[in-house]
C-alpha cells in the first residue's frame, strides 16, 4: 500500500502480502472457528472467528515491513540506511530478484524481500566502507517511485544514479 508523498516523507510502502495469503488466514480462521462451534456451541464458535480474525489480521499487518524514503534515509523494516551511503540504484524485476537471491548471491546482501507482497524491487548499493552490507535488495510495488524518492530527497551534489 503506497501512500502519497508529505512534507517529511517522500515515499512510504507497507509490503502487505497478496490477497490468497489473506484468504488462507480467513480459511483456517474459519475452520477453527466452525470446529469449536461443533465442539463446544455456536457461541464459542462464532466468538473463535471474531477473535481468530482479529488476530490474524493483526499478525499480517504487524509482520508486514515498511519501506520509506525520509529525510532520514532509507528505511527498509527496522533498518535505516542513511541518505549519505545510498550509491547506485537498480530496479529489478522478479527474475533479476530471484537470481539475487538464488544460488551464488551474496550473502552480505541486506534482504527486505516479500514475494507475496511485491513483484519487483531495488538494489541499492552502498557507498560506506564501514558498512558489511554492500547493497539492500528491497520488494516495493512501486520500486520507480523509491528510485525518484531519493534522488528528489537527497542533494542534488549525491543524488544516486538509478538503473533500469
Amino acid at each position: 500500500m503506497a501512500t502519497p508523498s508529505s512534507a517529511s516523507s517522500g515515499y512510504r510502502e507497507r509490503l502487505l502480502p497478496g490477497w490468497w495469503v489473506w484468504l488462507v488466514a480467513g480459511g483456517l480462521v474459519v475452520m477453527v472457528a466452525v470446529a469449536y462451534g461443533a465442539a463446544l456451541g455456536a457461541p464459542v464458535g462464532w466468538a473463535t472467528l471474531i477473535v481468530g480474525a482479529a488476530l490474524a489480521a493483526a499478525v499480517i499487518w504487524t509482520s508486514a515491513p515498511v519501506v520509506s524514503v525520509t529525510a532520514d534515509g532509507l528505511r527498509a523494516g527496522d533498518a535505516l540506511l542513511p541518505l549519505t551511503a545510498v550509491g547506485r540504484v537498480r530496479i529489478v524485476d522478479r527474475d533479476g530478484i530471484a537470481s539475487l537471491r538464488g544460488p551464488g548471491a551474496d550473502a552480505r546482501l541486506y534482504v527486505v524481500v516479500r514475494a507475496s507482497a511485491a513483484p519487483s524491487g531495488l538494489l541499492v548499493h552502498i557507498e560506506d566502507d564501514d558498512d558489511p552490507h554492500p547493497a539492500w535488495l528491497v520488494s516495493s510495488r512501486h520500486p520507480d517511485r523509491i528510485a525518484a524518492a531519493l534522488t528528489a530527497t537527497m542533494e542534488p551534489t549525491h543524488s544516486p544514479r538509478v538503473e533500469e
